[in-house]
């Protein structure tokens, strides 16, 4: 007597067989009402139209769709509206991610500018430096301390083409 079981027992069990969710809750589905939130917006059309088959006969895609969502009172001026204010708060945080990009890059370019007037300082301080202490018959500052991999190096052992070690 399954044939005379009511709607709702029905598409649970065709949606059991079938390996997809249950049916929606109606609320879910109904149309939005003036200051509320919608219920079934561009988000949900998104995924939806991502489960179907995009390659194949768009026009009938479009069809099945259009009219499975007036049969769950789904209004498409609804859903294209959400879909206008999505874009125009995508465009917004897009334009936001431009000019902080712009900013970083200018903070880049002095940042840059300042390292390169800080290396040049530098430089001309260390000459005068050991300019001044050649003038004044000291010996000029001992070089920076090698580094760990350069000491390394240095106590590897070095053989001649020939194949004989070299004294260091």
């Amino acid at each position: 007597m399954a044939m005379f079981a009511k709607k709702e027992n029905w598409e649970q069990k065709v949606a059991a067989e079938v390996g997809g969710p249950g049916p929606a809750p109606a609320q879910a589905l109904a149309p939005a009402k003036p200051g509320l939130p919608l219920k079934y917006g561009i988000a949900e059309t998104i995924q939806l139209m991502r489960s179907l088959p995009a390659d194949q006969n768009v026009e009938l895609v479009v069809r099945v769709v259009r009219a499975t969502l007036a049969s769950l009172n789904v209004r498409l001026p609804e859903i294209i509206e959400d879909a206008t204010r999505k874009e125009k708060f995508t465009r917004e945080r897009i334009a936001d991610f431009h000019a902080k990009n712009a900013e970083l890059q200018k903070q880049l370019e002095a940042h840059g500018k300042e390292i390169a007037s800080l290396e040049a300082d530098l430089k001309e301080t260390t000459e005068v430096k050991e300019r001044l202490q050649l003038a004044e018959g000291s010996t000029p500052a001992p070089a920076p301390m090698p580094s760990a991999a350069s000491v390394a190096a240095d106590k590897l052992p070095m053989t001649t083409m020939i194949g004989t070690p070299v004294a260091r």
